[in-house]
């Protein structure tokens, strides 16, 4: 009977040792493995009527930290979205330029000034003329770009949305079928460490895009849960999160108005409630920093168009010297749109109207629209009855609600504020919310001689101060078309003298002048949410407060960036200690299987043996 027990119990050791083997090899083969975790080969002893019968597997376990694995799993969440606002910040970065070099915005705008003050020394040089339209289509054109950038950097954003919800579907199906398969290996006593590896990263490439938490039950399986508690994996159930990416961006297309939110199981949308992982930083990028930019940009563009308009509009309205013929006269053509051309307009000071030859010579005596409460109405029937006086110097109309003024061959319209100090002040309600606006200059109100021009985004009509849609200017921003065409358009002067004397000198250069100092001006620059405070300052000045602020948060991100990196990788580089597989070390453990092995066949053959004495006796 003992030597029966001997055989058994070096037959058992073979039989273990050579699956404890198995395992070894699996290490060594798997040590490149990418989240391959070590395997142990656990055994016991076997126990029959309380008497050692020799040894057997316990069966195959990982060598793991769950502690270590759960932490890895939270900060792999905050690594992703700190990926994605380091990327963007940098791409950003890019499309601004750096301070102090020759491609930031300021220095465009800074060109600009530059070129004006040139016009003012020279006001009848065409080169001067021609330089400060070039500059003035280069600003333009950068602001173009950086919002068209910025727009571009929505949509890619919007891209990453769509592929990582496709990402995050494909994981959670393939979570919720390895727990199938975990819960039958388990139940079969069979090994389930390798499936327990595949799940983690599975569940790790989750996390990287949304917070997660995970429990494990007694059958091996998990329950994924979202930061915010909603049900991912509940055994072999995954959940289906839908999205619907834009097919174009613009900066008028916004989270939730029209663009899509993140839907869960054809339910809940939990877009809004995401605030932890890559999708979070992706939607953060999309709805809230590049809009915020967008904004900033636009409040420039506002800016640079209200301020140089209102001194371009002092200036002579038709070019000098440019007459047409009566089949194709002149026009001026408000960018205003007057809704309620009957609604009350109050001047506080006189504008005083001129015709002129090609010369800036008075050709008729001048109009003056007295101060005062009248009308759009009013005001074009007054203009209209000055240029029909005489041979019929024009017309002055509401064509679709803009104010359009056209001369006859030959002659020009040259207009000027009576107020003391400057432009007439018009108090109007252009808005329509009830109340009146301020707004100063006349010309400048109709918009009848604008630099620049901002098109709605999408629309049919010009975005004027206090009217019209603003948001997305930045990427409409134009000099206006006939000047770009003729750069002798370009305001220069304007109207001098004590009625009825009347001129327009060819050498005068007010307005020229006047429009490079309105780039030493303080202009007041909203707040805009996740941008700069309220500021007051120039045009330049605001370029390079938005160039300096993204410069920051730029900096910011990278250097949490760079500390989450260093958290992560000190945690994955703790787990893998932990889990990660030793040559060394199996190494040594194969010698000790190898010897154990070898000794039960030794056991086996002295057993084997003493059986043939016995049957020779």
């Amino acid at each position: 009977m003992s030597l029966s027990i001997t055989l058994f119990n070096a037959l058992s050791g073979l039989q273990t040792n050579q699956s404890a083997l198995q395992v070894v090899s699996s290490n060594v083969a798997n040590v490149n493995t990418p989240d391959y975790t070590r395997k142990v080969h656990e055994q016991q002893t076997r126990v029959l009527d309380g008497l050692a019968v020799g040894v057997e597997s316990a069966g195959v376990v990982r060598k793991v930290d769950e502690f270590l694995l759960e932490e890895l799993v939270r900060e792999t969440a905050v690594l992703g979205q700190g990926d994605v606002r380091a990327e963007f910040f940098d791409r950003m970065q890019t499309l601004f330029g750096s301070v102090g070099t020759n491609n930031s915005l300021g220095t465009a705008i800074t060109a600009l000034a530059t070129a004006l003050e040139d016009v003012a020394n020279t006001p009848d040089g065409a080169a001067a003329q021609l330089s400060a339209v070039i500059a003035a289509e280069t600003v333009a054109r950068s602001l173009q770009d950086l919002g068209d950038g910025i727009q571009n950097l929505r949509a890619e954003a919007d891209r990453q949305i769509a592929e990582a919800v496709g990402v995050i579907n494909d994981k959670l199906a393939a979570i919720a079928e390895l727990n199938g398969q975990i819960a039958n290996n388990d139940a079969q006593g069979l090994p389930t460490g390798d499936l327990e590896d595949q799940r983690d990263a599975a569940v790790r490439t989750v996390a990287d895009f949304l917070a997660v938490s995970q429990f494990k039950k007694s059958d091996g399986q998990i329950i994924l849960l979202s930061k915010e508690g909603r049900s991912l994996v509940s055994g072999g159930t995954a959940a289906v999160l839908d999205y619907d990416a834009a097919s174009v961006m613009s900066a008028t297309q916004n989270y939730p108005l029209n663009l899509s939110g993140i839907v869960i199981n054809n339910g809940a949308d939990i877009a809004a409630e995401l605030s932890v992982g890559r999708l979070a930083g992706l939607l953060e990028m999309r709805d809230q920093t590049l809009t915020g930019m967008t904004a900033q940009l636009d409040q420039l563009a506002a800016g640079l168009r209200d301020t140089l308009n209102r001194v371009h509009n002092r200036g002579a309205n038709t070019p000098l010297g440019a007459g047409t013929t009566a089949s194709d006269p002149a026009v001026l053509s408000g960018s205003r749109l007057i809704g309620d051309p009957a609604a009350a307009l109050t001047l506080d000071a006189g504008v005083t109207f001129q015709v002129l030859d090609a010369n800036g010579t008075a050709v008729t005596g001048p109009f003056t629209l007295g101060a005062g409460a009248t009308s759009t109405n009013a005001v074009v029937a007054a203009l209209d009855g000055y240029l029909a006086s005489g041979p019929g110097f024009g017309t002055a109309t509401l064509n679709a609600g803009h104010l359009e003024i056209k001369l006859e061959q030959g002659y020009r319209l040259a207009m000027a504020d009576q107020a003391v100090g400057g432009d007439a002040q018009i108090d109007f309600d252009a808005d329509g919310d009830g109340s009146n606006e301020s707004y100063f200059g006349f010309s400048n109100f109709f918009g009848l001689n604008d630099l620049f021009v901002t098109p709605e985004l999408g629309g049919t009509d010009f975005a004027v101060q206090n009217q019209g849609i603003q948001t997305g200017i930045s990427s409409t921003i134009a000099l206006r078309k006939d000047i770009a065409a003729s750069p002798d358009l370009l305001a220069r002067g304007m109207l001098r003298g004590t009625p009825p004397d009347l001129h327009l000198g060819v050498g005068d250069n007010e307005v020229a002048a006047a429009l490079a100092a309105a780039f030493n001006e303080g202009v007041l620059f909203s707040a805009v949410p996740g941008g700069p405070a309220q500021t007051k300052t120039t045009l330049a000045g605001y370029a390079g407060t938005m160039l300096s602020f993204n410069a920051a948060q730029a900096q910011g991100a990278q250097s949490a960036h760079q500390f989450q990196t260093f958290l992560f990788e000190n945690l994955q580089g703790r787990a893998l200690s932990q889990s990660g597989v030793s040559i060394d070390e199996e190494l040594a453990n194969m010698v000790i299987f190898q010897n154990a092995y070898a000794a039960s066949a030794r056991v086996m053959q002295a057993a084997n043996e003493l059986f043939e004495t016995l049957l020779s006796i």
